[in-house]
C-alpha cells in the first residue's frame, strides 16, 4: 500500500469513561484488522475506530490504493474546525456521465447526555447527507479546487494541530494523486473558494464552525507535551509532506 505515513503511530489521547474501557479488547482487535490494509470511508465513520484510521483516512490510504489509470475522478475534503468540536469530510466521486455524487458527513463535540441504552454510539456518529454534483456544478467544484491552488505543491512541514482549523484534500484524477492542506490563518486558507461550493451541498443540522484564532498558548502547549492527555478529546499534530501527509 502506498502511504506517506504510518497510521499506527496515530493513537492520540481518548475521553476517559468507563463503559468506553469494556469495549478496548474488541477495539484493539477491530483496529488491528484495519491498521492492517488502508482505512476505509466506512471505518472513518466507526466511532470504535475513528482514531486508529484517521490519519490514513485524510491522507487518502484506500484512495492511493484505487488510483489507477482509468478509475473516475475522486475527491475527499476534510475540513478540521478543532477535533474536539467538529470534523466535516466530503467525498466527491464522478458518476461516469459528467456530474457526481457528494456525500457530507459532520460530527460535532462528544455529548455523553446523549447516550441511550438503544444507541450507546450515538454521540460519536456522524451525520450523513447525501446529494449531487450536475456536470457544471462538478466543474465549477474543479474550478474552485484550481483556484485554491489545490493542483499546486503541497506545503511541506506545515504543521496541522488538531485544536486548530485547516483542510486536507487528496483525489485521484486520471490515475494520479494530489494531495493538499491549509491552515488557518494565512493568505492561503482565506484564498480558498471550494469549501463554500461544499457547504452550500452540506445539509446536516449541525452548524458549521467557523473558524476562529486558537489561543497561541494552548497550541504551545500542547506541541510541548504530545503525550499528554487532557480533557479535551484527541490532540496531535501532523506534518504536511511532498504528496501526502509525513508524520507528527
Amino acid at each position: 500500500m502506498r502511504n506517506a505515513g504510518s497510521p499506527q503511530a496515530f493513537h492520540g489521547y481518548h475521553r476517559a469513561g468507563r463503559w468506553r474501557a469494556l469495549l478496548a479488547g474488541g477495539l484493539l482487535a477491530m483496529a488491528g484488522l484495519v491498521l492492517a490494509g488502508c482505512a476505509s470511508e466506512q471505518s472513518a465513520s466507526n466511532p470504535l475506530l475513528q482514531r486508529f484510521v484517521w490519519y490514513d483516512y485524510l491522507n487518502g490510504g484506500d484512495l492511493r490504493e484505487a488510483c489507477v489509470a482509468g478509475s473516475l475522478p475522486r475527491y475527499r475534503l476534510v475540513y478540521n474546525a478543532r477535533y474536539q468540536e467538529q470534523l466535516r469530510r466530503y467525498e466527491v466521486v464522478s458518476d461516469g456521465a459528467g456530474g457526481a455524487i457528494v456525500v457530507s458527513r459532520a460530527q460535532g463535540s462528544n455529548h455523553l447526555v446523549n447516550v441511550t441504552l438503544d444507541d450507546v454510539l450515538a454521540p460519536w456518529r456522524w451525520q450523513r447527507f447525501e446529494t449531487r454534483f450536475s456536470p457544471q456544478e462538478f466543474g465549477r467544484f474543479e474550478t474552485a479546487l484550481q483556484q485554491s491552488g489545490f493542483f499546486d505543491p503541497a506545503p511541506q512541514n506545515l504543521r496541522l494541530p488538531s485544536a486548530g482549523f485547516y483542510w486536507t484534500a487528496v483525489s485521484c484524477r486520471d490515475g494520479r494523486v494530489t494531495f493538499n492542506a491549509w491552515r488557518y490563518p494565512s493568505d492561503r486558507y482565506e484564498g480558498l473558494t471550494f469549501p463554500a461550493i461544499l457547504f452550500a451541498q452540506d445539509q446536516n443540522e449541525l452548524p458549521i464552525n467557523p473558524p476562529r484564532t486558537v489561543d497561541a498558548a494552548e497550541l504551545a502547549f500542547q506541541r510541548a507535551n504530545p503525550r499528554l492527555i487532557d480533557n479535551t478529546g484527541t490532540v496531535f499534530w501532523l506534518r504536511v509532506g511532498e504528496n501526502g501527509l509525513a508524520g507528527y
